[in-house]
């Protein structure tokens, strides 16, 4: 039997999704679901409080806004995932708490760590580097894509910083988990592509 907690969650999520597939029929324009839905409004996984001050801690360990620069994104968002591979799969007690770092100076940070590491001619997987190229074309960067070196101290950072958001419970008991985006564009951009085939899978 689930716990007046766990059966709130369903419950609210079961309504973020109604209304996430109403708006995919009332909007033509993805970008303007990804500003309804997932820049702004309420985080479904933790609650109000909690979620302003976790982006309180993030925004003043990067020394960043948390109103303009952290965003949570994906299935804690929204309480569910819009990734085409897990669409509308409900946000879990394994899932992850994905926020979002819009700025330019953190990812222009990393990104010159990262040079620094290929001029070093250190080892990094090439299904890895692969990806980081997939996804710095689009504007971001995922620590998970990362080669683990004392040449990303950026990447440690990050790393740290999430663990000490679990042992503070920053989030509840959900792991915290960072990507970093040049641009609010760039950001807007990715999760619009994933809402563009959330629309067009209920076209069909």
């Amino acid at each position: 039997m689930k716990t007046a907690g766990e059966s709130e969650l369903d419950d609210a999520i079961a309504s973020s999704l109604a209304d996430f597939q109403e708006g995919l029929k009332r909007h033509d324009d993805p970008l303007r679901i990804v500003r309804e839905f997932i820049t702004h409004g309420p985080c479904v996984a933790i609650d109000r409080g909690t979620h302003a001050a976790l982006r309180e801690i993030v925004a003043n360990s990067l020394d960043i806004h948390p109103n303009r620069d952290v965003y949570t994104v994906g299935s804690a968002k929204l309480g569910f995932s819009i990734k085409p591979q897990a669409r509308f799969r409900p946000f879990s007690d394994t899932s992850d708490v994905d926020i979002a770092v819009v700025s330019s100076k953190i990812y222009t940070d990393l990104w010159r760590e990262v040079r620094s590491f290929k001029d070093s001619k250190g080892i990094w997987k090439k299904n890895l580097e692969d990806m980081f190229k997939v996804r710095h074309f689009w504007g971001s960067i995922h620590l998970t894509d990362l080669p683990v070196s004392p040449l990303v101290p950026t990447q440690r950072k990050l790393w740290e910083l999430g663990r000490t958001l679990q042992q503070l419970r920053a989030a509840g008991p959900y792991k915290v988990t960072f990507a970093v985006w040049s641009e609010m564009e760039s950001l807007e951009s990715y999760q619009a592509r994933s809402v563009s085939a959330c629309q067009e899978g209920n076209r069909l």
